[in-house]
Protein backbone atom coordinates (compact mmCIF):
# COMPACT_ATOMS: atom_id res chain seq x y z
CA UNK A 1 0.00 0.00 0.00
CA UNK A 2 0.84 3.23 -0.90
CA UNK A 3 3.14 4.86 2.59
CA UNK A 4 0.80 8.21 1.67
CA UNK A 5 -2.86 6.41 1.88
CA UNK A 6 -1.66 3.53 5.18
CA UNK A 7 -0.96 7.09 6.66
CA UNK A 8 -4.05 8.77 6.43
CA UNK A 9 -5.98 5.64 7.09
CA UNK A 10 -4.32 5.30 9.95
CA UNK A 11 -4.85 8.78 10.84
CA UNK A 12 -8.47 8.38 10.05
CA UNK A 13 -8.80 5.25 12.24
CA UNK A 14 -7.24 7.02 14.72
CA UNK A 15 -9.16 10.63 15.25
CA UNK A 16 -11.80 10.30 12.44
CA UNK A 17 -14.19 8.32 13.71
CA UNK A 18 -14.15 10.37 16.55
CA UNK A 19 -15.13 13.59 14.71
CA UNK A 20 -17.76 12.22 12.00
CA UNK A 21 -20.16 10.04 13.97
CA UNK A 22 -20.94 12.09 16.92
CA UNK A 23 -22.13 14.60 14.45
CA UNK A 24 -24.39 12.48 12.80
CA UNK A 25 -25.57 11.34 15.74
CA UNK A 26 -26.60 14.72 16.67
CA UNK A 27 -29.18 14.63 13.40
CA UNK A 28 -30.24 10.95 13.13
CA UNK A 29 -30.61 9.51 16.24
CA UNK A 30 -32.74 6.62 18.11
CA UNK A 31 -33.36 9.07 21.39
CA UNK A 32 -32.47 12.71 21.77
CA UNK A 33 -29.74 12.70 23.97
CA UNK A 34 -27.90 16.50 24.72
CA UNK A 35 -23.92 16.29 23.80
CA UNK A 36 -22.72 17.92 27.00
CA UNK A 37 -23.94 15.04 29.66
CA UNK A 38 -22.41 13.75 33.04
CA UNK A 39 -19.31 12.26 32.36
CA UNK A 40 -18.42 13.88 28.90
CA UNK A 41 -14.60 15.25 30.02
CA UNK A 42 -13.77 11.97 31.26
CA UNK A 43 -15.11 9.82 28.06
CA UNK A 44 -12.82 12.26 25.95
CA UNK A 45 -9.74 11.56 27.98
CA UNK A 46 -10.73 7.48 27.16
CA UNK A 47 -11.12 8.61 23.79
CA UNK A 48 -8.15 10.87 22.73
CA UNK A 49 -5.87 8.27 25.01
CA UNK A 50 -4.12 8.20 21.33
CA UNK A 51 -3.18 11.45 21.63
CA UNK A 52 -1.60 11.39 24.57
CA UNK A 53 0.63 8.71 24.14
CA UNK A 54 1.59 10.66 21.23
CA UNK A 55 1.94 13.71 23.56
CA UNK A 56 4.20 11.64 25.68
CA UNK A 57 6.43 9.69 23.14
CA UNK A 58 6.88 13.12 21.19
CA UNK A 59 5.68 11.79 17.70
CA UNK A 60 3.41 12.43 14.82
CA UNK A 61 2.74 9.36 14.12
CA UNK A 62 -0.56 7.87 15.49
CA UNK A 63 0.61 5.55 18.01
CA UNK A 64 -1.59 2.44 19.33
CA UNK A 65 -1.23 0.40 22.24
CA UNK A 66 -2.27 -2.07 20.56
CA UNK A 67 0.99 -1.80 18.34
CA UNK A 68 3.53 -1.36 20.72
CA UNK A 69 2.24 -4.09 22.91
CA UNK A 70 1.63 -6.59 19.44
CA UNK A 71 5.56 -5.86 19.01
CA UNK A 72 6.75 -6.37 22.51
CA UNK A 73 4.93 -9.63 22.83
CA UNK A 74 6.70 -10.80 19.31
CA UNK A 75 10.32 -9.50 20.27
CA UNK A 76 9.87 -10.79 24.38
CA UNK A 77 8.06 -14.37 23.72
CA UNK A 78 7.95 -15.88 20.44
CA UNK A 79 11.63 -16.95 18.87
CA UNK A 80 12.82 -14.51 16.32
CA UNK A 81 13.84 -17.02 13.84
CA UNK A 82 9.97 -17.56 13.73
CA UNK A 83 10.34 -21.91 13.32
CA UNK A 84 7.01 -22.06 15.53
CA UNK A 85 4.37 -24.27 14.08
CA UNK A 86 2.69 -21.74 11.54
CA UNK A 87 4.32 -19.12 13.03
CA UNK A 88 4.56 -15.82 10.53
CA UNK A 89 2.09 -18.07 8.55
CA UNK A 90 -0.41 -15.29 7.24
CA UNK A 91 2.64 -12.81 6.27
CA UNK A 92 2.89 -14.10 2.48
CA UNK A 93 -1.38 -14.84 2.34
CA UNK A 94 -3.87 -12.91 0.30
CA UNK A 95 -5.16 -9.83 1.93
CA UNK A 96 -8.91 -11.45 1.99
CA UNK A 97 -7.48 -14.09 4.34
CA UNK A 98 -5.86 -11.96 6.40
CA UNK A 99 -9.09 -9.88 6.88
CA UNK A 100 -11.15 -12.87 7.24
CA UNK A 101 -8.26 -14.44 9.94
CA UNK A 102 -8.66 -11.59 11.99
CA UNK A 103 -12.29 -10.75 12.28
CA UNK A 104 -12.75 -14.25 13.03
CA UNK A 105 -9.92 -14.57 15.69
CA UNK A 106 -10.83 -10.91 17.17
CA UNK A 107 -14.68 -11.80 17.44
CA UNK A 108 -14.10 -14.85 19.04
CA UNK A 109 -11.58 -13.60 21.76
CA UNK A 110 -14.06 -10.76 22.01
CA UNK A 111 -17.01 -12.66 23.04
CA UNK A 112 -15.22 -15.18 25.16
CA UNK A 113 -13.27 -12.37 27.50
CA UNK A 114 -16.94 -10.31 27.25
CA UNK A 115 -19.05 -13.11 28.42
CA UNK A 116 -16.78 -14.05 31.38
CA UNK A 117 -15.85 -10.21 32.41
CA UNK A 118 -19.45 -10.86 32.78
CA UNK A 119 -19.84 -13.78 35.09
CA UNK A 120 -16.99 -13.63 37.15
CA UNK A 121 -17.12 -11.11 39.76
CA UNK A 122 -13.24 -9.99 39.85
CA UNK A 123 -13.61 -9.48 36.57
CA UNK A 124 -16.91 -7.36 36.19
CA UNK A 125 -15.68 -5.07 38.88
CA UNK A 126 -13.35 -4.01 35.40
CA UNK A 127 -15.75 -4.42 33.20
CA UNK A 128 -18.09 -2.43 34.98
CA UNK A 129 -16.66 1.03 34.47
CA UNK A 130 -17.79 0.52 30.82
CA UNK A 131 -20.73 -0.05 31.53
CA UNK A 132 -21.04 2.78 34.37
CA UNK A 133 -22.18 5.45 31.84
CA UNK A 134 -25.37 6.55 31.84
CA UNK A 135 -25.41 7.81 28.23
CA UNK A 136 -24.39 5.71 25.61
CA UNK A 137 -22.91 7.68 22.87
CA UNK A 138 -19.74 7.37 20.50
CA UNK A 139 -17.90 8.92 23.14
CA UNK A 140 -18.70 6.43 26.37
CA UNK A 141 -17.06 3.93 23.29
CA UNK A 142 -13.80 4.00 25.12
CA UNK A 143 -14.71 4.15 28.64
CA UNK A 144 -12.74 0.70 29.54
CA UNK A 145 -10.17 0.66 32.65
CA UNK A 146 -6.90 -0.62 31.36
CA UNK A 147 -6.76 -3.90 32.19
CA UNK A 148 -9.98 -4.20 31.29
CA UNK A 149 -9.27 -3.11 27.40
CA UNK A 150 -5.90 -5.00 27.95
CA UNK A 151 -7.51 -8.32 28.53
CA UNK A 152 -9.81 -7.79 25.66
CA UNK A 153 -7.25 -7.13 23.38
CA UNK A 154 -4.37 -9.50 24.83
CA UNK A 155 -5.14 -12.69 22.68
CA UNK A 156 -5.69 -10.71 19.27
CA UNK A 157 -2.68 -9.57 19.70
CA UNK A 158 -0.57 -12.86 20.64
CA UNK A 159 -2.65 -14.13 17.34
CA UNK A 160 -1.28 -11.45 15.68
CA UNK A 161 2.04 -11.08 17.27
CA UNK A 162 2.60 -15.06 16.15
CA UNK A 163 0.75 -15.65 12.87
CA UNK A 164 2.17 -12.18 11.43
CA UNK A 165 -0.29 -11.00 9.85
CA UNK A 166 0.65 -8.36 6.59
CA UNK A 167 0.45 -4.96 7.52
CA UNK A 168 -2.71 -3.44 5.08
CA UNK A 169 -4.64 -6.00 6.43
CA UNK A 170 -3.59 -4.89 9.71
CA UNK A 171 -4.68 -1.15 8.65
CA UNK A 172 -7.91 -2.35 7.09
CA UNK A 173 -9.08 -4.55 10.14
CA UNK A 174 -8.71 -1.57 12.26
CA UNK A 175 -9.63 1.11 10.02
CA UNK A 176 -13.17 -1.09 10.27
CA UNK A 177 -13.19 -2.10 13.64
CA UNK A 178 -12.52 1.49 14.37
CA UNK A 179 -15.81 2.49 12.63
CA UNK A 180 -18.14 -0.35 14.00
CA UNK A 181 -17.08 -0.08 17.67
CA UNK A 182 -17.48 3.78 17.66
CA UNK A 183 -20.83 3.44 15.63
CA UNK A 184 -22.41 0.46 17.68
CA UNK A 185 -22.28 2.71 20.42
CA UNK A 186 -23.46 5.78 18.41
CA UNK A 187 -26.83 6.63 19.14
CA UNK A 188 -27.57 6.95 15.40
CA UNK A 189 -30.89 5.62 14.35
CA UNK A 190 -29.09 2.90 12.02
CA UNK A 191 -30.92 -0.37 10.17
CA UNK A 192 -31.50 -3.14 11.72
CA UNK A 193 -31.26 -5.22 8.40
CA UNK A 194 -27.38 -5.10 9.04
CA UNK A 195 -27.94 -8.01 11.41
CA UNK A 196 -28.92 -10.25 8.30
CA UNK A 197 -25.49 -9.88 7.05
CA UNK A 198 -24.26 -10.39 11.15
CA UNK A 199 -23.29 -7.06 11.67
CA UNK A 200 -23.89 -5.53 14.73
CA UNK A 201 -25.65 -2.04 15.48
CA UNK A 202 -26.82 0.73 17.83
CA UNK A 203 -30.10 -0.74 18.30
CA UNK A 204 -28.61 -4.05 19.06
CA UNK A 205 -25.78 -3.03 21.15
CA UNK A 206 -27.85 -0.46 23.80
CA UNK A 207 -29.72 -3.67 24.89
CA UNK A 208 -26.14 -4.66 26.40
CA UNK A 209 -25.99 -1.57 28.04
CA UNK A 210 -29.25 -1.67 29.99
CA UNK A 211 -29.10 -1.18 34.47
CA UNK A 212 -31.33 -4.77 34.06
CA UNK A 213 -28.96 -7.77 34.74
CA UNK A 214 -31.49 -10.26 33.36
CA UNK A 215 -31.28 -8.24 29.66
CA UNK A 216 -27.71 -6.59 30.06
CA UNK A 217 -26.06 -10.36 29.55
CA UNK A 218 -27.07 -10.46 26.37
CA UNK A 219 -25.42 -9.59 22.74
CA UNK A 220 -21.63 -10.19 23.81
CA UNK A 221 -20.28 -9.63 20.06
CA UNK A 222 -18.04 -7.00 19.00
CA UNK A 223 -18.52 -5.97 15.37
CA UNK A 224 -20.69 -8.61 14.22
CA UNK A 225 -23.12 -10.85 16.00
CA UNK A 226 -23.01 -14.54 14.52
CA UNK A 227 -21.34 -15.99 18.09
CA UNK A 228 -24.04 -14.54 19.94
CA UNK A 229 -26.89 -16.22 17.15
CA UNK A 230 -24.70 -19.49 17.64
CA UNK A 231 -24.84 -19.37 21.15
CA UNK A 232 -28.38 -18.54 22.06
CA UNK A 233 -26.93 -14.77 23.82
CA UNK A 234 -28.64 -12.26 21.01
CA UNK A 235 -31.52 -10.33 22.19
CA UNK A 236 -32.76 -8.14 19.35
CA UNK A 237 -36.53 -7.40 19.75
CA UNK A 238 -38.12 -5.07 16.87
CA UNK A 239 -38.38 -1.49 18.28
CA UNK A 240 -41.73 -1.66 17.26
CA UNK A 241 -43.17 -4.37 19.83
CA UNK A 242 -40.20 -2.72 22.40
CA UNK A 243 -38.46 0.65 21.87
CA UNK A 244 -34.59 0.23 22.54
CA UNK A 245 -33.46 1.61 26.18
CA UNK A 246 -32.94 4.71 27.24
CA UNK A 247 -31.83 4.31 30.49
CA UNK A 248 -28.43 3.21 31.25
CA UNK A 249 -25.68 2.80 33.57
CA UNK A 250 -24.84 3.40 37.27
CA UNK A 251 -25.62 7.35 38.25
CA UNK A 252 -23.59 7.08 41.53
CA UNK A 253 -20.32 5.63 39.78
CA UNK A 254 -17.71 8.20 39.64
CA UNK A 255 -17.04 10.39 36.07
CA UNK A 256 -13.29 10.74 36.89
CA UNK A 257 -10.97 9.26 34.87
CA UNK A 258 -8.04 8.50 37.13
CA UNK A 259 -10.70 7.36 39.94
CA UNK A 260 -11.83 5.09 37.81
CA UNK A 261 -9.04 2.92 37.46
CA UNK A 262 -8.56 2.72 41.15
CA UNK A 263 -12.66 1.74 42.05
CA UNK A 264 -12.40 -1.80 40.57
CA UNK A 265 -9.66 -2.26 43.61
CA UNK A 266 -11.94 -0.23 46.11
CA UNK A 267 -14.50 -2.50 45.34
CA UNK A 268 -12.58 -6.11 45.44
CA UNK A 269 -10.78 -4.74 48.62
CA UNK A 270 -13.89 -4.15 50.35
CA UNK A 271 -15.52 -7.56 49.16
CA UNK A 272 -12.41 -9.19 50.32
CA UNK A 273 -12.93 -7.35 53.50
CA UNK A 274 -16.22 -8.40 54.03
CA UNK A 275 -15.24 -12.27 53.59
CA UNK A 276 -12.55 -12.35 55.73
CA UNK A 277 -14.95 -10.94 58.28
CA UNK A 278 -17.37 -14.01 58.04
Amino acid sequence: MNSFISYWITIFSSYGWFLLIPLIERIWYIHKQPFFRSGLVSDFIHTYQVAIFQFILATSSPILVEGILTTSIAINIFPSQGDGFLQNSLANQSLLINLISLIIVGEIAFYTMHYYCHKIPFLWEFHRVHHSSVTVDSFSTSRFHLFDRLLFNLPLLVFMAYFSPNSNAIIFYFFFRGFMDRYIHSNINGPRWTHKFMLSSPHFHRWHHTPDPAVRDHNFSGDFIFLDLLFGTAYDPDPKDKPPPSKFGEPGYTNNFFIQQLMPFIFLYKKTKTLLKN
